[in-house]
């Protein structure tokens, strides 16, 4: 079984209600180890947008990185998202960050993440189950935590 770390977001509607169901909706297909706490943050990249619920995710799945992009983005559709433009607020975001040690770059998919060292909304919380769990990339995580402890962010733990 692979480990995949999926990053989840809500800033629109019952946030929390989305993020939950989008777990619910993972985990029928995808074995759930762990979850962060939940973060909220501003929208990355954008102004006067309502701040998002972030939370990542830790999961076992014998799917193919393809398989899980698409069952990813049948959740997204099932729970109402529909725009598709990477600035705009959505009632669910979900996002494969890794995928076991897999590179892939391709149109629809580049894992790891191409972003995820610049979001402290993925970097914080991913930390936080990496470090319970010990298991995937703590030490490298270490210089990007550090980054984010210097800057403005509004980063808070809501739970």
């Amino acid at each position: 079984m692979e480990d995949v770390i999926i990053s989840i977001g809500s800033n629109l509607g019952s946030r929390e209600y989305f993020l939950d169901n989008s777990i619910k909706l993972l985990s029928r297909k995808l074995k759930f180890i762990t979850s962060s706490s939940t973060y909220e943050t501003e929208g990355y990249g954008v102004d006067n947008h309502p701040n998002y619920l972030n939370k990542i995710i830790y999961f076992k799945t014998n799917l193919s990185f393809i398989s899980l992009l698409n069952h990813t983005k049948k959740i997204e559709k099932k729970l109402g998202r529909y725009n598709k433009n990477d600035l705009t607020p959505r009632v669910i975001d979900i996002d494969i960050i890794f995928f076991g040690d897999k590179r892939v770059y391709r149109k629809n998919l580049v894992l790891p993440h191409k972003q995820f060292q610049d979001r402290s909304f993925v970097i914080i919380p991913f930390y936080e189950v990496d470090k319970v769990q010990k298991k995937i990339l703590s030490k490298k995580f270490k210089k990007f935590l550090k980054r984010y402890r210097d800057l403005n962010y509004f980063l808070r733990d809501i739970i």
